[in-house]
């Protein structure tokens, strides 16, 4: 990644959110700090994330509920990253290029502007032992893990359906967040309705989709049967027609859905235009009507 590129056009971009100010969540901040603040602000329920470490033992053991001490530098965004896996993610793009590194580089574009914006991030993926889901934290060391854990999923053969990833997080991860997909056209074709309904209820939804590869071309392989495919489909043209009204199709009712739900969306292609597709998707979702 050129981080020299990136630091530029920091300063220009910025996080937005359509959601009220309240609590965690706040569009405007008074003041970010790098490590833990000593100005206690109050308390609030434990969530499924949050570090036992803020647990104020006395006050639980009054109520009866388990709480968590909250900070003034408790008060900014909480980023989740649902990075999309599995043997889908190891073919490649329309533009020649591994689905999997423009995955990567993707969400380690973001969680580079938002580590540097001072806000809390995580990853939720899921991985032949079931979804791994990283803690609610800053700062470069963090990055490199989740940048690592995401680079390590990338590699597995199976992974659950984005939708079933998806709706673990609406029913499990009980905060407001900002939630970045990361994901593709079959991860994308999977969200209905319900889904996207419940997961915005809370949070707001930004969508980083890879674009697919065609099926016309040289050489190519299809990833579920393990074989190439014969010179008469990659060669067809009218098949090809037919495979790009469909996908056409397919974005259009995607694109109905997300305005539906005020989300933002970005196609991509190539690792060169991932830093440009990030602005574009910060800037669509600072302007998304109703914001």
């Amino acid at each position: 990644m050129d981080y020299d590129y990136l630091a530029k056009i920091k300063a220009s971009i910025s996080l937005y959110t359509r959601k009220k100010t309240s609590n965690i969540l706040d569009g405007e901040f008074g003041s970010i700090y790098r490590g833990r603040s000593f100005d206690f602000d109050d308390l609030r329920e434990y969530v499924y994330g949050d570090s036992v470490r803020d647990i104020d033992w006395k006050s639980s053991s009054k109520t009866g509920r388990v709480l968590i001490r909250r900070y003034i530098a408790d008060k900014k965004h909480n980023i989740l990253f649902v990075g999309d896996c599995g043997r889908k993610m190891k073919g490649d793009t329309d533009g020649g290029e591994a689905k999997s590194k423009i995955a990567l580089t993707t969400m380690g574009t973001i969680s580079y502007l938002v580590n540097n914006h001072g806000d809390d991030y995580a990853l939720l993926t899921s991985t032949d032992q079931g979804y791994d889901f990283s803690f609610f934290r800053s700062g470069n060391v963090h990055l490199e893990n989740l940048m690592l854990s995401y680079e390590k999923c990338l590699e597995y053969e199976e992974s659950k359906p984005l939708n079933e990833i998806l709706d673990y997080v609406a029913e499990n991860i009980r905060r407001k967040m900002i939630i970045f997909i990361i994901t593709d056209m079959a991860g994308e074709a999977s969200l209905d309705d319900n889904l996207l309904k419940k997961l915005t209820v809370m949070n707001d939804v930004l969508i980083v989709s890879i674009e697919d590869a065609y099926m016309m071309g040289e050489n190519l392989f299809d990833l579920d049967e393990k074989a190439y495919e014969n010179d008469y489909i990659i060669h067809n043209k009218k098949l090809h027609e037919i495979e790009v009204a469909d996908r056409n199709s397919r974005k259009k009712k995607c694109q109905d859905l997300y305005k539906k739900y005020m989300i933002s969306s970005v196609n991509v292609s190539r690792e060169g235009e991932i830093v440009d597709k990030i602005v574009e998707l910060f800037e669509k979702h600072r302007n998304v009507e109703g914001k």
